[in-house]
């Protein structure tokens, strides 16, 4: 990925030899946080479909030494934005006057998390200019009954009611995202559903992927069982409540390996829980790169994610496209959608260890009944993103909004 002080193309197509200039396609801007691996692919693939011209804007760059750095980013881009050490970033002093001179027809807001997203979005409703907000908002993480939770979410709902209203579209990621956006009072027909970009080829590389090959690279043997997480070490994660029922379950005793890919502040205090099983049968891994995800959970037995905040948790997907049953927390959204209790995987109840332990040793129960079920993974995942992709939805939303003499405005 190439990180320019501008925009990485004119946003032109150059005229062909000896005939009169092709026609510019409708701009269509999307503003992110900062790019990780998916989005980078997305944005490629959406342009590569010749229908409007993605235009990435991003707040912050990749630091210094990211993977993203290595990633062809062929799509046009800017970053608003200043790389800094820690999690947040500030703006460049001419972020508003780039992104003023990037001439687009429509946007697409990642989220409302900023004063700037919340700017563009006032903006595109004075100009006329058609905007839809993409967000991965879940209800099942509103349900605190505290006074300071209540008091939260009235005044979410007052802040929300101004960003619905001037909106045109709203497209969150699952349905619990989309029970979300109808309980803070967004119109029906506003809503559409959407989800996270999964890269096909990915997937398909790791279901070819030799399984003796994958494990090799990680020091596992092939005839090890393997449960495998990826997940940032964070509190939010609750890897630490795994540490505690895989220990409690016996299953290291039986030969089982839990596997966990990704770092993060916790990593010490998750090592120091796991005792004498740590880089014995709980084997932290690190940072792997983004193509050996699906090719490690695509050679797994079953896949855990026990988060008590995850708002989508695109990982599950992937495990599931490439046949991995799956065993998540009830506020991951993307499980909501994708598992079914025995066929695809098992949920469990949020931050609760004996839910957590009692569907942990029913799905280790029976290696050969867990094996069975890839097949339902993988045609669950198939049917859901061929409907939900947003490299169908998104040019089909856009598509609508531009093509409208006057926007409708609720």
């Amino acid at each position: 990925m190439r990180v320019p002080t501008s925009s990485s193309s004119s946003g032109q197509t150059a005229p062909p030899v000896g005939g009169p200039p092709a026609p510019r396609r409708s701009r269509v801007i999307w503003l992110q946080n900062r790019p990780d691996h998916y989005f980078v692919q997305m944005l490629d693939d959406l342009n590569a479909q010749d229908l409007f011209e993605y235009f990435g804007v991003f707040l912050c760059a990749p630091p210094d030494g990211s993977a993203l750095l290595e990633i062809p980013q062929r799509s046009p881009h800017v970053f608003l934005g200043i790389a800094t050490d820690g999690e947040g970033h500030r703006l460049r002093p001419d972020a508003l006057d780039l992104l003023r001179k990037l001439d687009f027809q429509a946007a697409i807001v990642g989220g409302y998390d900023s004063r700037l997203k919340v700017q563009v979005i006032k903006w595109c409703r004075r100009a006329g200019r058609p905007v839809a907000l993409v967000a991965d908002s879940n209800l099942r993480s509103e349900r605190g009954t505290r006074p300071r939770d209540l008091l939260r979410r009235f005044l979410k709902r007052v802040f929300l009611r101004h960003v619905i209203r001037r909106v045109d579209r709203i497209i969150p990621f699952n349905r619990f995202g989309v029970a979300y956006w109808r309980y803070y009072g967004s119109p029906a027909e506003k809503i559409v559903r959407s989800t996270y970009f999964c890269d096909r080829r990915e997937i398909a590389a790791a279901v070819a992927s030799e399984r003796a090959e994958v494990l090799a690279r990680y020091n596992f043997n092939t005839n090890q069982k393997i449960i495998f997480t990826a997940a940032r070490l964070a509190s939010e994660k609750a890897l630490d409540l795994m540490v505690h029922a895989f220990g409690r379950s016996g299953l290291a005793e039986q030969g089982w390996i839990w596997a966990i890919a990704g770092d993060g502040p916790l990593r010490d205090q998750l090592q120091a829980a796991a005792g004498p099983r740590n880089n014995q049968s709980i084997r932290f891994l690190g940072v792997v790169k983004p193509r050996d995800v699906p090719a490690l959970a695509r050679h797994s037995d079953l896949f855990v994610l026990p988060s008590r905040y995850e708002p989508h948790g695109i990982v599950v997907a992937e495990a599931m496209a490439v046949g991995t049953p799956v065993i998540a927390s009830d506020v991951c959204g993307a499980a909501g959608d994708l598992v079914a209790r025995g066929k695809t995987g098992w949920i469990f109840r949020n931050g609760n260890e004996e839910s957590l332990l009692r569907v942990l040793q029913r799905a280790t129960s029976d290696p050969i009944h867990l094996a069975g079920r890839r097949g339902d993974c993988r045609l669950a995942f198939e049917n859901w993103y061929q409907r939900y992709s947003p490299l169908r939805v998104m040019p089909a939303v856009m598509a609508e909004l531009l093509a409208a003499d006057q926007i409708p405005r609720a």
